[in-house]
């Protein structure tokens, strides 16, 4: 319910974000201008040579921003929560702002010059985020984006009831998004609701109806419809318990969508976009490492250097899935016999001794290097870098109704449950993060599992 309006002010709100911490680089680079002849003896390149940073930056931190969601609800102000969010993006573009001098070989860049720039950003951060709720505060105290809600209530109020908090007191609470409840009718007042409509600024009009009275609002809502005025019905008839709901035409036809996985097509597009990059980098960083192993595998034992499967993508599409060889030739043979006498659910095989590993492949699926060629099946777009892991064939066939809904979103190379223990967890259990990862997507949620995968495949976390 919050109104577009709030989303234009977000806008502004992103773009004085990146004009504060533009004007931080330049006070970085004069503090560290001043500064360095003190600590390095010598003075930097000038501001002609750095200026090219602020194009990376800014691109950086606006993606980041919207990928946090900062401002999303403009009259949610948590100072702490909001300070750990800017560290937070700070931290990711002063990493990424390192990979990009490492990869294009900068050399002539001062890293302590990235260090005061970090600092200033952080703090620039924070000052747009004080400055911008007052400038939000003000326009909602004139009501420039409050919208006004009438409710209509049906015959079975009660049955929207929710944890014990109907419609009425739900939007009530809610008002800090820009929504009022200014008045509450009965349906088989409809002729009231038109007079009120009529002589009345109303932005929303809300029937909190069963499925059974659909048919007797439809003159109203086509009378709502001529006005201009926005018409939402609860769907709280429809028995769905995970579903996000959405509006949706067809040509003439109107759709109401429920669905589980995510649909965003903006956020999505985004988390393609990632995908390519990271997967590029990634192929170009790890190039000479897998040189290596590639290698060691074909000195230590027989067989190709690359093992291929096939692996269950999004809703049961099939893809040829790449990983560097850890087992021995013809492994293959005993799974379903270590599925029988060593499996804790019948479904995969997580052995700490696994006899089919080759005297390197122990150490590869430990330290996670077997997975690397996968970022191949990112660039493709069979996979993505984090979404719940592609399972066998064999295995999909044995999942329960709801343990098929972890197949709804496309695989990864990471996951939830890799940096929350790892094969030390039941299947189940991996289920429910999956789901959890599912049901609660967002750039953010990747993001913060890339960055705690690094430690856990670093140190090992939780591998068998």
């Amino acid at each position: 319910m919050l109104s577009q309006r709030n989303k234009i002010i977000a806008q502004y709100l992103y773009i004085l974000s990146l004009i504060f911490i533009c004007t931080g680089f330049f006070i970085a680079f004069a503090t560290y201008d001043m500064m360095s002849p003190a600590i390095t003896g010598h003075r930097l390149y000038g501001i002609a040579d750095y200026i090219w940073l602020l194009i990376p930056v800014s691109i950086i931190f606006y993606i980041l921003l919207f990928a946090f969601q900062m401002y999303a609800n403009l009259n949610i102000k948590d100072f702490k929560a909001d300070v750990v969010q800017f560290f937070e993006i700070t931290l990711i573009t002063v990493f990424l702002l390192f990979a990009i001098l490492f990869m294009f070989r900068i050399t002539y860049i001062s890293r302590l010059f990235v260090g005061y720039f970090a600092v200033y950003s952080f703090l620039s951060l924070i000052l747009a985020d004080f400055i911008g709720g007052k400038f939000t505060k003000g326009l909602k105290r004139r009501g420039y984006s409050m919208r006004n809600i009438l409710l209509v209530n049906g015959s079975a109020v009660n049955t929207s009831v929710i944890g014990n908090v109907g419609i009425k007191e739900t939007i009530k609470s809610k008002e800090y998004l820009g929504i009022k409840l200014i008045k509450e009718i009965d349906k088989d007042d409809l002729g009231n609701l038109e007079n009120f409509v009529l002589n009345n600024p109303i932005d929303e009009v809300i029937f909190n109806i069963t499925g059974d009275e659909l048919a007797d609002i439809k003159d109203i809502a086509l009378f709502l419809e001529e006005k201009g005025i926005t018409v939402r019905i609860l769907t709280n008839f429809v028995p769905f318990k995970y579903s996000k709901v959405s509006l949706e035409r067809l040509g003439d036809y109107s759709f109401i969508s429920f669905y589980t996985s995510p649909e965003d097509d903006i956020r999505l597009f985004t988390k393609r976009m990632v995908d390519i990059f990271g997967s590029l980098v990634a192929m170009i960083v790890f190039m000479i490492p897998s040189i290596v192993i590639a290698i060691l595998i074909k000195l230590t034992s027989k067989g190709h250097v690359l093992y291929k499967s096939k692996r269950v993508g999004k809703n049961g599409r099939l893809f040829t899935f790449y990983k560097f060889r850890t087992m021995n030739v013809g492994s293959d043979g005993l799974r379903e016999k270590l599925l029988r006498e060593r499996s804790r659910d019948g479904i995969e095989i997580k052995l700490k001794d696994d006899p089919r590993l080759t005297a390197i492949g122990k150490f590869m699926r430990k330290a996670s290097i077997d997975e690397l060629p996968q970022f191949y099946n990112v660039l493709r777009g069979d996979m993505s870098i984090v979404g719940p892991r592609p399972p066998m064939p064999d295995e999909v066939v044995k999942y329960s109704t709801k343990q098929r809904r972890r197949i709804s979103m496309k695989p990864g190379i990471t996951c939830l449950w890799q940096i929350s223990g790892r094969s030390r967890l039941t299947f189940d259990d991996r289920v429910k993060l999956d789901l959890k990862y599912i049901d609660n997507w967002s750039l953010k949620l990747d993001f913060i599992i890339i960055l705690k995968t690094v430690p856990a495949v670093l140190f090992a976390k939780g591998a068998l």
